[in-house]
């Protein structure tokens, strides 16, 4: 048997109680050892107790943690603009890592993360789990193996509410810049929603471990809340194979709906929502394909990581195939030149506290609209709407490209 693999977690609150509860509710625990927390805030994790009676140190920082000690794999669970440079210093420091979704904020960011994985010679995983997922897997590999034909138009709604706590469960939320001025362009489309926007690209990838590369996008970014970024978003991305990509992601309406998407092949139209509750394909010739339920084994991406330390697991989503989504979202933020307010006359609040949630009259009527005819807001006669312009994103390296 082999070693166990030795794992420093970085952030533990938030969503690295994921990968907490993973670890310490696995069956096999002799598969890694956790040799080191670094999280200056750690009260944030609900098993902090638990961690601490196994006698694993705690840092402030990486730098602390690898003057002591060392670690094959850092799991990243951390804020958006500390994505980038704490896996750049875990490479240095000789660890793979499983650096969380997404990516980061911006495209030379993600530069910056592939020429440190490669001097260092380890791998970089991104923690998409729909990528990891056996359902997204079997599909992208018939889609691969030309069964469904050739791609013609992805789209995909994601309306998610958000509440007034929310956006003030951190320093960052709904920001474009951190307090030390890094960027971090958190939205719906680079954080609670990122997945879905990668997914279409990534079942388009040209192999397991790609994504399809847009080469145009138009995009609209609204806003209901107080907040500095867009609390709504929608784009057209066109890749280089000239397949048309839409997304919808909101945060100020009153219902959940989604994720939901269809997929348009030559052969086939692939479904997903979350009544249907599994991706399923229907051909031309009558036939059906069950794929399963995409949102089953979150914890993939872990076991994967720590398979691939030990060349028993491929890495399918790396910095190559999640670097597309921050593409796509750095184009959108440059694509609409400004964040449009919705009319006061059609925002709302309801309830109290944290609990307060901004809503937008009409709004999911009309995203649910475009969604289904595959249009824009600003090709609606909705008269808040403003559309942005098309961006070329062939050579694009740098956001903003404008400076």
């Amino acid at each position: 048997m082999s070693n166990p693999v030795s794992i420093v977690l970085v952030g533990v609150g938030g969503y690295g109680n994921t990968y907490v509860n993973a670890l310490l509710d696995a069956e096999d625990k002799t598969l890694f050892r956790i040799v080191g927390v670094v999280d200056p805030f750690a009260t944030g994790c609900r098993r902090l107790e638990e961690l601490k009676a196994l006698a694993i140190p705690f840092f402030d920082d990486l730098a602390a943690f690898y003057a002591e000690h060392s670690a094959e794999l850092a799991v990243i669970s951390s804020p958006i603009s500390l994505h980038a440079p704490q896996t750049c210093e875990a490479l240095e420091n000789g660890s793979n890592v499983l650096c969380e979704k997404p990516l980061g904020a911006t495209i030379q960011e993600a530069t910056a993360m592939r020429k440190a994985r490669d001097r260092a010679g380890r791998f970089v995983a991104i923690g998409y789990q729909w990528s990891f997922n056996e359902a997204i897997l079997a599909l992208k590999a018939d889609i691969l193996a030309g069964r469904l034909g050739a791609p013609k138009r992805l789209r995909t709604l994601v309306l998610w509410p958000r509440t007034e706590g929310y956006y003030k469960r951190n320093n960052w939320a709904a920001a474009l810049k951190d307090a030390q001025g890094n960027w971090v362009l958190d939205s719906p489309v680079n954080n609670a929603t990122a997945h879905y926007l990668h997914n279409m690209f990534y079942v388009l990838g040209p192999a397991l471990d790609r994504s399809a590369v847009p080469r145009t996008v138009t995009a609209e970014l609204y806003r209901a809340n107080k907040i500095e970024n867009y609390d709504t978003g929608a784009c057209r991305a066109i890749t280089e194979n000239g397949v048309e990509i839409l997304f919808y992601s909101c945060h100020a309406i009153a219902d959940t709906r989604g994720p939901e998407f269809v997929y348009e092949f030559e052969n086939a139209v692939v479904t997903y929502s979350a009544a249907q509750k599994t991706v399923q394909a229907k051909f031309a010739n009558g036939e059906t394909v069950d794929y399963g339920d995409p949102q089953r084994n979150v914890p993939n991406k872990l076991w994967a990581s720590i398979g691939a330390v030990r060349g028993k697991s491929d890495i399918v989503c790396g910095i190559e195939a999640a670097s597309i989504q921050t593409l796509c979202m750095n184009g959108m933020q440059e694509s609409a030149s400004e964040i449009i307010d919705f009319p006061a006359t059609l925002v709302s609040i309801q309830g109290e506290g944290d609990k307060k949630l901004t809503v937008v009259e009409g709004l999911a009527d009309t995203l649910i609209h475009c969604y289904e005819t595959g249009r824009l807001p600003a090709e609606t006669n909705a008269p808040w709407a403003k559309s942005g312009r098309v961006l070329d994103l062939e050579g694009y390296s740098v956001f903003p490209s404008f400076s």
